[in-house]
């Protein structure tokens, strides 16, 4: 079962205790209806009783996660509002590395830590990229740019991640 989450609104600023979002929700293809959150805390809204049935079943095919607790590990069944919260993060994630890239190079210096260069305009940024000793000036192989998306989005996470 493929779930995906189009046409999203997302509001920083009205985020408090959750996201605060809206998106259509598909499944397999088919859109199956909306999920929200109004940011303030509590679960997620979700529009029709077909949705919550189909979520339900998607959520019974996820791994469990481990949580650690003090030093204490604690096995966390997926419920249908982490699995919407999980595909928005991804897609926060997405757009937020295609707006960096667009403006940026995006690279991991050798102690794992993301940099960036100043914000540059498309012909600048297309020239900086060519340039054959780009890699040496930033002391980095791991020139996200130079990536495919779907790698650098992956070695963007993981990167953020660790440093959080």
């Amino acid at each position: 079962m493929k779930v995906e989450i189009k046409n999203v609104k997302y509001s920083q600023f009205a985020s408090h205790e959750t996201s605060c979002f809206e998106a259509t929700v598909y499944i397999d293809g088919k859109r199956m209806g909306v999920a929200s959150n109004d940011g303030c805390g509590g679960p997620n809204n979700y529009d029709s009783r077909a949705l919550v049935e189909a979520l339900t079943e998607h959520t019974k095919t996820l791994p469990t996660r481990t949580w650690r607790l003090d030093g204490e590990a604690l096995e966390v069944p997926p419920d249908i509002d982490t699995a919407i919260d999980d595909l928005l993060m991804a897609y926060l994630y997405a757009r937020d590395l295609k707006r960096d890239l667009s403006k940026r190079v995006l690279f991991v210096d050798k102690d794992g830590i993301l940099k960036q260069t100043r914000t540059m305009a498309k012909p600048e940024l297309e020239a900086t990229l060519r340039a054959p000793d780009l890699g040496q000036r930033l002391r980095s192989n791991r020139i996200l740019n130079m990536m495919p998306f779907d790698v650098a989005l992956t070695t963007y996470r993981e990167v953020l991640a660790a440093g959080a």
